[in-house]
């Protein structure tokens, strides 16, 4: 099949990392695959040869989002796909649209997030609503119980086309010295330190492990990601004396998200809402102890299939996150069974298993 896959924006984020994944394994099927992006936010896809941007700045207005609407339809007329795959929220919508325009009528979406009721988000969870119930989407994915449960209330018609595909989470192709890795990302030897993963934003919570170092005078945290917290996060650790150990890395491109996890001791996730949490599964799988917040889905995707947990939930804010790491660090023993739990989380989420359910639904 030839198969598109629309992305709202082109940046390392684990949406993006998702479509990756898909992408991949079903070139490796056989299957004609790219993936179209509404605009270019960072440069970590300009070198990658599946990939395609309508716009190369992020479409301002309703202006904007007609222009980047019209632009994906003329693509998709273009490419005549035999289907079309939508991730998030705004490539859910837009996807379908400009699918629709283009004539393709075998569309997959993604529910990567839980209904929202307020703002600009509730009007698309109403928009999507509504096209979910009309059939607009032929098959319409969640990636967990957690997040599939979230739609109970929606009428039939809506969750009659609901398939669960967890998510794949890919393993590291090969080991990375710890030592190596720490230079390879100019972080400190021979102290502990936290590592974290993800957009620095209010919702992905870093502030509270910039506040737990306050609490904890022998860790150090490094964190991989860029966004609008980034000037926050530096200016409240200076106002707390901790600047000299929080180390502030950029966006790590997917092809190193492995090396920089592997400079870590621990990995912390103070995350306030997810529905899958791909950052921290990721981590627990490369066999690092993770300290993450005590949300459902959380204990949900990081309990292994023996039904041991890799991972130890703490409240998500920094005397959660200081106690939690402080534990850890405590306890070689606990953190090794941490670790071990994490390394078998791998064939839950086997990338191979979640490709071949979205292969098996475009085949349907």
């Amino acid at each position: 099949m030839k198969i598109v896959q629309v992305q709202t924006q082109a940046e390392a984020a684990g949406a993006q990392r998702i479509s990756d994944m898909v992408g991949e394994g079903l070139r490796a099927r056989g299957h004609e695959v790219r993936t179209v992006f509404m605009y270019r936010k960072t440069d970590a896809y300009d070198r990658d040869p599946n990939a395609d941007f309508v716009l190369t700045q992020r479409p301002r207005g309703l202006p904007g989002q007609i222009r980047a609407t019209i632009g994906l339809a003329r693509y998709l007329r273009k490419a005549r796909p035999d289907a079309v795959i939508t991730y998030q929220h705004y490539g859910n919508i837009f996807g379908t649209i400009g699918a629709r325009l283009a004539g393709v009528r075998h569309i997959v979406a993604n529910q990567s997030g839980a209904p929202h009721s307020k703002g600009v988000m509730g009007l698309l969870s109403q928009i999507d609503k509504l096209m979910g119930m009309v059939g607009l989407y032929q098959a319409n994915v969640v990636n967990s119980g957690w997040t599939e449960a979230q739609f109970d209330r929606y009428p039939r018609s809506y969750r009659q086309r609901m398939r669960r595909i967890d998510h794949g989470v890919p393993v590291p192709g090969e080991e990375f010295d710890k030592a190596a890795a720490r230079a390879a990302f100019g972080l400190p030897q021979n102290v502990w330190l936290a590592v974290s993963s993800g957009r620095l934003t209010p919702m992905k919570n870093q502030i509270a492990l910039v506040g737990a170092l306050d609490r904890l005078p022998d860790v150090h945290v490094a964190l991989a990601g860029a966004g609008p917290e980034r000037e926050a996060l530096v200016a409240f650790a200076e106002s707390h004396g901790v600047a000299n150990r929080l180390h502030l890395v950029g966006e790590v491109p997917p092809a190193r998200i492995f090396e920089f996890l592997a400079a870590g001791d621990a990995y912390a996730f103070p995350s306030m809402t997810e529905t899958f949490g791909l950052a921290c599964v990721e981590a627990a799988i490369c066999g690092l102890p993770v300290v993450a917040s005590n949300l459902d889905v959380m204990r949900e995707v990081l309990t292994a299939e023996d039904g041991e947990s890799a991972a130890l939930f703490v409240e998500a804010d920094a005397a959660g996150m200081a106690t939690g790491l402080a534990d850890l660090f405590a306890r070689p023993e606990f953190k090794a069974r941490l670790s071990a739990a994490g390394r078998r989380l791998r064939d839950k989420y086997s990338p191979a298993r979640m490709c071949a359910g979205y292969e098996a639904l475009l085949l349907a």
